[in-house]
């Protein structure tokens, strides 16, 4: 299957990151620039998405609340017009801001259309009766997203899984069979919020 994105133990820094308030600005000049759907890649590939840049945290780390902020505001605000976009040339499509936790790094804005909106719209489990985590609650525009908490589960081979030791033997995780029929191994490494249009 797949090894994790992130893993606590292995991810741990050494050194302190300095000079926050030069990474502010720089964090904020990037989030200034209206991101739009690449619209080729979308008639091609039937998706897009668009990725933080959190240089120079990793994607695995969970950045300042005020980075976090940020960049969550900046997915919402590029909601907006990559929604206006969309309905310009497809009458239906699948587009959603995912705000991952405790993996911030990995929130992303994703668009898809056609034989690929299935596959978004059932990347995550049930809905959980979570609301979105209250640092996030007043970010600009947050609140004209439904946002829907979801489990975030990763699958694993036996021998990747018991390579993981603690770091995934104290998370929930179960046994299940891959689509070919081998054992394979589900493990709940965090929370993904789904935010899409009301």
């Amino acid at each position: 299957m797949k090894a994790p994105c992130f893993q606590e133990e292995a991810f741990m820094r050494k050194k302190r990151i300095r000079g926050f308030r030069r990474h502010l600005q720089q964090h904020q000049q990037r989030a200034a620039v209206l991101a739009l759907p690449n619209m080729t890649r979308i008639a091609q590939d039937q998706y897009d998405t668009q990725k933080l840049g959190l240089t120079p945290w990793l994607v695995s780390d969970k950045p300042p609340l005020a980075i976090r902020k940020l960049w969550l505001g900046k997915l919402v605000a590029d909601f907006k017009q990559w929604q206006v976009q969309l309905r310009q040339h497809y009458p239906t499509f699948y587009l959603a801001v995912w705000l991952f936790e405790p993996a911030f790094g990995e929130s992303e804005l994703v668009a898809a259309i056609c034989e690929r909106t299935p596959r978004y719209e059932t990347a995550f489990g049930e809905a959980l009766a979570l609301p979105l985590p209250v640092e996030y609650q007043m970010v600009a525009g947050i609140d004209e997203l439904q946002w829907s908490a979801r489990k975030r589960i990763d699958i694993f081979w036996p021998e990747d899984f018991a390579e993981l030791g603690q770091w995934a033997s104290r998370k929930p995780h179960w046994p299940i069979e891959s689509p070919t029929g081998e054992a394979c191994v589900a493990v709940q490494t965090g929370l993904v919020w789904v935010g899409q249009a009301s």
